[in-house]
Formats: C-alpha cells, structure tokens, sequence
C-alpha cells in the first residue's frame, strides 16, 4: 500500500504537481476589481517623467539660440554702468585681441586708451591723484590724451570713443 493512501485529505501526487494546480479566485471576488501595486505606480511615474522630459527637450531644441557675437566683430564694447563707475575710476576692459583702460575723469567725461603699454606690454594703471596713466613695469607716463608724459619712449597710446547709452559707458573703435 502507498503511503498515505486512504488516508482522508491526502493527495499521492508528487510534490511539483501540487503546486501547479489551478488555484480559484476567493468568493465573492471580481476578477475586474484590480487595484494598482506600488510597483505599477512606479512604472506608471517613470514612464510619465520620461515622457515629460522628452517633450522639455524636444521644446529647447526648437527654440531659438543666442546671436554669435565675436567680440572682435562687434562695433562697440560696454564697460559698466553709469553709477556704478563714479569720477577718478578706471576700468580695464578687453575686446577681442584688444585692452582698453577706460577713465572716468569728470562728470560725463571719459576717455579711453590703450590699456597696454607699447614698449613692454604691461598693463597700464590709471592715477586718479596726479590725472595720468601710469605704466607700473617701465615707468611710463601718459596723460588722458594718450600722449608720453615721461619715459623712454615716443610711441602715443591708441585711443578710443566713448559714448554713453541708456544709463552704460560704451567703448568704439571709431
């Protein structure tokens, strides 16, 4: 006789076959009232997000970019607001290839120069108490004209324009 045979609630079949038996629904349970998992609000938020962020990307690709602006191409250079450069400051700018030293010297007059020194390259310093340009490696003098005030040298400062606009200092090469 088989093991547990005849005993009443036991099955003889092998253990796997149990296991694979159909199971039917609780009663009283529709199949139609399913109710979302954690797991499928996840996937459900990802696939949301991915989709928002394909759209976000596709609208900043269509959009318009900035106007390439090459500083070297460009008419003019602005150096700072009128307020926030007060009488006797100075600034040094560069456009492109170019420095300028721009000089606030009286009220709405600017003037600016070269803001290299020709003989060695150094970066000239603007001295508000003697009103003149001042190289600080060769010991070059200029006066706001551009014009050599004292040194070893006859070669004058390159000036530029400077114009105001809308409440900011503006730097042209004409």
């Amino acid at each position: 006789m088989a093991w547990g045979a005849g005993v009443p609630g036991c099955d003889n079949r092998p253990r796997g076959l149990m296991s694979q038996a159909p199971v039917p629904p609780a009663p009283g349970v529709d199949k139609s009232d399913w109710q979302a998992t954690f797991n499928e609000y996840l996937l459900g938020g990802i696939a949301f997000l991915t989709l928002v962020l394909a759209v976000l990307a596709a609208i900043a690709y269509m959009l318009p970019g900035d106007y390439l602006q090459i500083p070297e191409l460009q008419p003019s250079v602005r150096v700072a607001e009128q307020a926030d450069f007060p009488v006797g400051a100075s600034r040094v700018v560069t456009w492109g290839p170019r420095v300028v030293l721009v000089v606030h010297s009286a009220e709405r007059e600017y003037a600016a120069l070269q803001g290299t020194s020709p003989l060695d390259g150094c970066i000239l310093d603007w001295d508000p108490v003697s009103l003149r340009v001042v190289s600080p490696c060769s010991f070059l003098v200029y006066d706001l004209h551009g014009n050599v005030v004292r040194g070893l040298t006859t070669i004058p400062l390159q000036r530029y324009a400077v114009f105001l606009r809308q409440g900011s200092v503006y730097v042209t090469a004409s």
